[in-house]
């Protein structure tokens, strides 16, 4: 069987077209979604941090946390101005009672559940195996008082049955 040139450039043409029009999938969805697709090296780009000093630069801090663990997330967008901070704090249990009682004052305490991650202490990752769906179970309050430039909104989440907070800021 013959194949006129004709008849293979209007094939071509065709898939070219078609590949064009296909659209962007990525619209609407949330920047700060993790793709499921990337690849093993592009999911290890999420660097941890436990300098407390250091993050007592980026944030305020009302209580000094026995521990912290912090990562900046930066959207898949790319848009360099959208940046999410996660943090999970451990504080004393009287400083915890302090900063869960003076979070309450910006928002009503609301249940709330939080996606564990591979970079979480393993406390918390063993409790997220707890629940059956890799989520942590908590109360979820006003991030106010952690609130510092670049940061103008967000999320503190204290872990049911912890002295554990997982603080969620972002940039915009």
């Amino acid at each position: 069987m013959k194949v006129s040139p004709t008849k293979s450039i209007f094939f071509l043409l065709t898939v070219i077209l078609f590949n064009a029009c296909s659209g962007n999938s990525d619209a609407g969805k949330n920047p700060f979604a993790r793709n499921n697709n990337q690849t093993a090296n592009s999911i290890s780009e999420i660097v941890a941090h436990d300098d407390v000093e250091e993050l007592g630069k980026i944030i305020k801090l009302p209580a000094a946390p026995n521990e912290a663990t912090y990562s900046e997330i930066k959207p898949n967008s790319g848009e360099p101005n959208n940046v999410k901070l996660v943090v999970i704090l451990k504080f004393s249990t009287a400083a915890a009672n302090q900063i869960a009682a003076s979070a309450e004052g910006y928002k009503p305490p609301t249940p709330a559940d939080v996606d564990a991650e591979d970079w979480f202490p393993p406390e918390l990752i063993a409790k997220s195996q707890e629940s059956g769906d890799a989520s942590l179970k908590g109360v979820e309050y006003g991030a106010n008082d952690f609130l510092q430039p670049p940061y103008a909104s967000g999320r503190l989440t204290r872990i049911n049955d912890t002295n554990y907070f997982v603080l969620e800021l972002f940039s915009s």
